[in-house]
């Protein structure tokens, strides 16, 4: 740890700079998915800068982020050192005129799994995370506007991988969803406003189903009724 005063951060800097504060505690062949600046990583659902009134209500390791002062991706990995690793993913339709579908990930045991719930007709999102078919945690993803989906869909896609928080206007005061993207692998840490939290690792082609499969169920509904056609005489 280091105090010299260069390494304080201003909203305008990069996350880089950030891992001057921080000793090593992940592995080397690990790429930093700190590649984008702050302010775009949680755009736009971020009303006002980080270092402003906002940062001050957030949880504690969200705060200590805005500030430059953790690295956000390092703090997740040391919180949540062994998460199962997703490497199925099966989809299937809720209902036979329902427009929600399920995407069901497990490990290669069965043992954990988690269930992302999607409603073509509201956008709405569900996700469950389950152990041993005994205990599950659900987070629920109902304040997202257009522009945060698109928004999360394209840094999910990004080739270098990175950091992706998928929030709505009011951010922590709902649930939400961190992830960051590896080459080899992909975390997805969720957070509830009931003060629990839960974290998987997909493999990269789960997570680019998943990614898929929630773009195809937030695409809006191509009209299905053609116009009337007008009688002429």
């Amino acid at each position: 740890m280091t105090n010299d005063p260069q390494d304080k951060l201003t909203p305008d800097l990069t996350i880089p700079a950030r891992s001057k504060l921080i000793s090593s505690s992940i592995p080397d062949d690990a790429e930093s998915s700190d590649t984008l600046p702050i302010e775009q990583a949680i755009e736009p659902a971020r009303p006002q800068t980080l270092a402003g009134q906002q940062s001050g209500s957030a949880p504690w390791a969200l705060q200590q982020f805005f500030n430059g002062e953790i690295d956000l991706d390092r703090e997740l990995a040391a919180r949540f050192p062994n998460v199962p690793l997703m490497s199925t993913i099966r989809f299937r339709s809720l209902g036979a005129k329902s427009k929600r579908g399920v995407a069901t990930l497990a490990t290669q045991d069965g043992v954990a799994s988690t269930l992302v719930e999607a409603d073509a007709g509201t956008k709405a999102v569900q996700v469950s995370f389950s152990f041993g078919s005994m205990l599950t945690l659900r987070f629920r993803l109902e304040d997202l506007s257009d522009v945060d989906r698109s928004r999360w869909l394209e840094l999910m896609r990004r080739e270098q991988g990175g950091l992706a928080f998928l929030w709505g206007q009011s951010r922590w005061e709902n649930d939400y969803v961190i992830c960051i993207a590896r080459k080899h692998y992909t975390n997805l840490y969720a957070f509830s406003r009931r003060e629990f939290e839960a974290a998987i690792r997909m493999t990269p082609d789960v997570a680019r189903q998943l990614v898929d499969w929630l773009d195809s169920m937030w695409k809006p509904e191509a009209p299905t009724d053609a116009p009337p056609k007008l009688l002429t005489w």
